[in-house]
């Protein structure tokens, strides 16, 4: 009875994980729209067909229905807990998997068509102050599907990393710094989709070495990043954005960790209870409590001794998190949007330019890989300073990102540090091109 009990069981995690995936490939098509030949609807950010509709309800229904079953056979056997890593690891590369299909799919096309389509900057044709909102709007509606797998990434990871990945988060130095370059290298997040993953990784002891050098790393040195480069922008550019690159999410990030650690020891601020004190407290208390890891967590077990409590577990956390990071995303892509409009332009390809460019385009948010377009318009304008510059600062780190890592990590310093040095890399870039 308990091996017939243990088969069934497993029948019942393994349809969670063949629905899980039917779901993602069912939101991977709606954005990218690759599956079906005919799809009556296509807008700038989705396309449909019926048949969504009924991929999506199956996956949905059959994820609920298997998670409802497997646990309800939980109690009757003795062990479960050795599901867990399995499963832990089956949902990443499912996750992961569904974000190369995401990014790879219009890389393929870009490359095939030699460009990048990046028509949501033109955010909807509005001008004025209504600009920077149609702007925020429009980007979400472009990143939403990385910014839900970002989510439930993020949320896998607040479940699981003190079980299995605190060995590797935790490194100092410059090892930490390195681990935390190659476990970006997969992940094409944009840097806010990045920094969202950070406070979970400091709640567990990740180290501020492997935590900047993946924020930074994600969007800087991500393989489909490093594949665009080097198939449409000019040798000399697409060198210099790897290099650059590289030396960004190594050097830089290596040399902030080293001097913000002398300052503070690496924390999780939790509101209310953290070092911001005198105007930064009342002015950024409220902010703080959104990223009280108690409310975002939930109360669980510490360990996970059974598929069911993971899978609670990811959900309920993502889910948090979810309610956090929206609204947040939003509104500080209009408070960016509206910073860099009100900027005055670069006209020309000299240094006052490319500190102008270096300065606003650290502020600016943009989806990974759209500061290609956006830097092969300006070299085609021969404004190559500036275009380099962006193509340095854009990805690196957003005024939203600065904010997400400032509030949930309390460490304001740090992070303003961060972005002075991505700064003085982007003019040191766009210099080299006057």
């Amino acid at each position: 009875m308990i091996n017939e009990a243990h088969t069934g069981y497993r029948a019942f995690i393994g349809g969670f994980i063949a629905f899980l995936a039917l779901t993602l490939l069912t939101l991977l098509d709606v954005r990218r729209g690759f599956l079906f030949r005919v799809y009556p609807v296509r807008t700038l950010f989705h396309v449909f067909t019926p048949a969504h509709g009924l991929m999506l309800a199956s996956g949905l229904v059959g994820m609920t229905a298997c998670y409802r079953a497997a646990r309800g056979i939980e109690p009757r056997l003795s062990d479960t807990s050795r599901y867990v890593k399995g499963l832990t690891f089956v949902i990443f590369a499912l996750l992961v998997m569904d974000l190369f299909a995401y990014r790879g799919v219009p890389a393929a096309r870009s490359i095939a068509a030699g460009r990048v389509n990046a028509d949501w900057l033109q955010a909807f044709g509005v001008v004025g102050w209504r600009r920077p909102i149609a702007q925020a709007t429009s980007y979400l509606l472009n990143v939403w599907h990385a910014t839900m797998l970002g989510i439930l990434i993020s949320g896998l990871t607040l479940s699981i990393l003190p079980m299995y990945l605190k060995l590797y988060c935790t490194r100092g130095g410059f090892t930490g710094t390195l681990f935390g370059a190659m476990f970006a290298l997969p992940q094409p997040f944009c840097s806010c989709c990045s920094s969202v993953m950070a406070p979970s990784f400091a709640r567990r002891g990740a180290s501020t070495n492997f935590l900047l050098s993946f924020v930074i790393g994600a969007p800087m040195l991500n393989v489909t990043t490093v594949v665009l480069a080097l198939a449409l922008l000019p040798a000399p550019f697409a060198v210099t954005r790897i290099v650059a690159g590289l030396f960004v999410t190594v050097g830089v990030t290596y040399l902030v960790a080293r001097i913000a650690d002398g300052w503070d020891h690496p924390r999780v601020v939790i509101a209310g209870t953290g070092p911001v004190s005198g105007r930064l407290q009342r002015i950024g208390g409220s902010y703080l409590s959104l990223f009280d890891r108690d409310w975002i967590a939930g109360s669980r077990p510490e360990t996970l001794e059974t598929p069911s409590q993971l899978l609670g577990a990811w959900l309920h956390a993502s889910g948090r998190i979810a309610l956090v990071l929206v609204p947040t995303l939003w509104v500080w892509s209009v408070v960016a949007a509206g910073i860099f409009q009100a900027l005055p332009p670069a006209f020309g390809n000299n240094l006052p330019s490319v500190a102008l460019a270096a300065f606003g385009g650290t502020f600016f948010m943009i989806s990974t890989w759209s500061e290609i377009p956006m830097a092969l318009q300006l070299i085609q304008s021969g404004i190559d300073g500036p275009a380099a510059a962006l193509l340095v600062v854009l990805p690196a780190i957003s005024l939203p990102c600065m904010m997400l890592l400032g509030g949930s990590l309390g460490r304001f310093r740090m992070i303003a540090l961060l972005s002075v040095g991505v700064i003085v890399a982007g003019i040191v870039a766009g210099a080299m091109f006057l």
